[in-house]
């Protein structure tokens, strides 16, 4: 039921506007589900996309242009979390700032009279990169380094405004098809990224997970934590391209601790020697070595550069190198980028070398996340989405220790006590930290309600126990647990973990979904 906000008659929820007043209707009461709903009195809700740690995706048309759009909105839970509030706004600030053909564009932002914060930006109606190398592997050279070009390009346009991406992954580049059918590269999700030489007290924005990025794709200097630039987009960058040249990673191993080991010490393997059965221009491998250099001040300066070295080794021209005649930052004033050269029509809705010189503080690093029992890999979810659908692209899974062969396989045969991923009894009370930082846990926190029971049940207890956690992001994830249990069958447990979240905050769902079933 719909209702006008100016005579108060009640309309049908099919029904957009007022006949007597021409007035934008809104839903009668509040609803976690807006479909049907009109979002700002703008945006038409039309059906969900998918839903993310912090909050839902849907599609949406705005009610007089007829546009349609991909709509973010915020949890209400989260509307009264300064944090993730201002992650959301860095989001909508650091996205808004570019204006580039191979970055989503973000159309509008902010707060609806009764307390809804939403994000609207561009529906891309395609597929993300991941998709494409699970399902083809190796793609062909020409292919990828088209593929490539418009990914530097896009990130050059958010260099030239000081803006570092700092998640650069397969699953944050979208393809959607132009009308020749060639793929044409969307850049998405700016929400960790960070505005190098910004306003400092604007950037510390952390709590929500901001540094954390994707192990898989990190760079060596982010892997350490050190100041990060754009030389560390990309070091991320190469490997993108790596991987899609040759279906894998030049690092690879058993465990996510060997694999950032082998980034921190050993010299990445050579494209013949991942591929021997490919092809590949003489040269590329001298551009790969440069640009996936350990030390920053070793690679390419700029994407840029990078990119304009891979299309003369291939032979063709890179639009991010090509400043001349295609791409220009105009004033520091404008804040824009301007593309004069016509763009393709976009469809828009739908054991190696070892180093001997390895910086201390890197090795501290690693061995902390290697000490931590389960360490937690921020990847590609395991949920389907619909063609269209722009996806909460850092999710996780939990990878275990290989010495821990009981991991899920093992029946539940513990009715008592909640225990963490290792097995051991955990206690009430917070215990000492898992080696991860309080950022990182955080970060975990986050996206719990993005990963698989087994990864909740196995990565929760690390940020319920951490140090530092607050205790929102404390409650948050002994509530996620709960329901991980609850999913799983263990009701016992389900209901031990929704004890302790809903001492911390009595007013989670998750948890008194699981305490009172069905509201009794």
């Amino acid at each position: 039921m719909k209702i006008c906000p100016v005579c108060s008659t009640e309309f049908p929820d099919d029904q957009k506007f007022c006949p007597n007043d021409g007035s934008v209707l809104r839903g009668a009461a509040p609803t976690s589900d807006l479909v049907g709903q009109v979002v700002a009195e703008r945006y038409h809700v039309v059906k969900k996309l998918g839903e993310g740690g912090m909050g839902q995706v849907y599609l949406a048309e705005h009610v007089k242009m007829g546009r349609r759009s991909a709509i973010k909105v915020m949890n209400p839970s989260m509307t009264h979390d300064p944090d993730a509030v201002a992650r959301f706004n860095r989001e909508a600030a650091n996205a808004s700032r570019i204006t580039h053909p191979n970055v989503c564009a973000v159309y509008d932002f902010g707060e609806t009279p009764d307390g809804l914060i939403y994000l609207a930006m561009e529906f891309i109606e395609g597929e993300p990169l991941t998709d494409l190398i699970d399902r083809e592997g190796a793609l062909k050279v020409g292919r990828a380094v088209k593929i490539f070009q418009q990914t530097a390009d896009a990130l050059q346009a958010a260099h030239d405004l000081g803006i570092v991406h700092r998640d650069l992954k397969p699953d944050n580049i979208m393809l959607a098809k132009g009308r020749d059918g060639s793929d044409i590269v969307k850049v998405v999700d700016f929400g960790i990224a960070k505005a190098v030489g910004g306003d400092e007290a604007g950037q510390k924005v952390t709590k929500t997970g901001l540094v954390v990025g994707t192990p898989e794709f990190m760079s060596p200097e982010q892997l350490s934590g050190d100041k990060l630039d754009g030389r560390s987009d990309l070091y991320s960058l190469a490997l993108v391209f790596y991987r899609m040249l040759t279906g894998r990673l030049p690092f690879e191993a058993t465990s996510v601790q060997e694999t950032m080991i082998k980034r921190l010490t050993d010299e990445p393997t050579k494209l013949a020697a991942a591929r021997p059965d490919l092809a590949f221009p003489p040269k590329l491998q001298s551009v790969l070595d440069r640009a996936l250099a350990r030390t920053p001040g070793e690679r390419y300066q700029s994407v840029a550069e990078f990119a304009a070295d891979v299309g003369r080794v291939v032979g063709t021209v890179t639009a991010a190198a090509d400043t001349e005649g295609k791409t220009q930052v105009m004033g520091a004033s404008d804040q824009t980028r301007i593309t004069s050269a016509p763009l393709p029509p976009t469809r828009v809705a739908r054991a190696e070398k070892k180093s001997a010189m390895v910086p201390i503080a890197v090795g501290i690093t690693v061995l902390a996340l290697g000490g931590g029992g389960a360490y937690v890999l921020f990847a590609r979810g395991h949920t389907p989405s619909p063609n269209g659908t722009l996806r909460d692209t850092t999710h996780q899974t939990a990878i275990v220790p290989p010495n821990d062969t009981s991991h899920r396989s093992r029946p539940d045969s513990n009715k008592g006590t909640p225990k963490d991923p290792g097995g051991r009894t955990s206690n009430p009370g917070p215990k000492p930290s898992s080696g991860l930082d309080s950022l990182a846990l955080s970060g975990i926190a986050d996206r719990l309600a993005d990963m698989t029971s087994g990864a909740v049940i196995d990565s929760g207890p690390m940020v319920y126990n951490g140090a530092h956690v607050s205790e929102l992001d404390r409650a948050s994830s002994a509530c996620a647990v709960a329901q991980a249990y609850k999913q799983t069958g263990r009701q016992t447990l389900a209901v031990q973990w929704a004890t302790r979240g809903h001492a911390l905050k009595p007013t989670l769902s998750a948890c008194n979904d699981v305490l009172n079933p069905g509201g009794q």
